[in-house]
């Protein structure tokens, strides 16, 4: 009777312990509601690229929006009284700026990233989950690509590229031109304004032009207007400058009947970005 009962005994403890325990509490899934977005953000922000890493290019870019150095040029002149040509090489020092963006700070770029990304990022994650659970790695990768797209789209990122000619701004220059025919020199200063893709300038310049029997060799001024075209040299952030432009020089003083020395002017002007 007894060895019955060890045998019943045993036969209870071993079903006994075969019974599936008792599963703890899980804890529930977190809701967008939620989520911590400035974790999320800082996730994000350590995942991408630095913004100095990416801003570094247009930086880079914005040193392009000046251009200072010596100048040299050659032009050729059509005097239009006289109906001879002449032709000058110029010597110089020259400044041209160009519409490039130049950046706020990274402080100020850091701060306007986070606050776009978590407008973003809250609408982002109600529609990827549409109230199921939130997965913490899908939340890792959607944060990542908004951080993504948002710095991309304030630093201008896919659109920040070199240009041939770079749209102007301003530019001054000052240079000494040596004309050939009448074996004379001229000092020339010039300053202008960027209108869409050419400059306007307005130049003015005074020495001796001597042509024919009427010379008198007085100096004489010029003044007029002329048109530039900019074409940088180079991609790299220190860019020289090749200038293509058109001139008509109209003489201001001196001017005597049938001897004056207006004149249409074509010519080029490189300046080598050397500071």
């Amino acid at each position: 009777m007894i060895r019955h009962s060890l045998v019943v005994l045993a036969v209870l403890a071993s079903t006994a312990s075969a019974q599936p325990g008792a599963t703890p509490p899980t804890e529930p899934a977190p809701q967008p509601s939620d989520v911590d977005l400035d974790a999320l953000v800082a996730r994000a922000e350590a995942a991408a690229p630095t913004i100095e890493t990416v801003a570094r290019g247009t930086f880079r870019r914005a040193r392009r929006a000046i251009s200072i150095g010596p100048t040299v040029g050659l032009w050729s002149a059509a005097f239009i009284e006289p109906g001879e040509l002449d032709a000058a090489l110029t010597f110089g020092i020259g400044l041209e700026t160009f519409k490039v963006p130049v950046m706020p700070s990274m402080e100020t770029v850091r701060a306007l990233i986070q606050e776009r990304v978590k407008a973003q990022l809250k609408d982002r994650i109600k529609a990827a989950f549409s109230g199921r659970p939130v997965e913490p790695m899908e939340l890792d990768r959607i944060a990542v690509q908004v951080y993504t797209e948002v710095r991309d789209e304030l630093l201008g990122v896919r659109e920040v590229r070199a240009k041939t000619m770079e749209r102007p701004g301003y530019t001054i220059g000052f240079e000494a031109n040596r004309v050939f025919g009448a074996e004379r020199w001229l000092g020339r200063t010039r300053v202008g304004i960027g209108v869409w893709k050419v400059s306007l300038v307005l130049s003015a310049a005074f020495g001796r032009v001597c042509r024919g029997g009427t010379c008198d060799d007085k100096i004489k001024g010029y003044i007029g207007p002329e048109i530039v075209a900019h074409f940088l040299t180079s991609k790299q952030p220190r860019a020289s400058v090749l200038d293509a432009f058109l001139r008509f020089d109209i003489q201001a003083t001196g001017r005597i009947d049938g001897a004056t020395y207006d004149q249409a002017v074509v010519g080029v002007r490189y300046l080598l970005d050397v500071f």
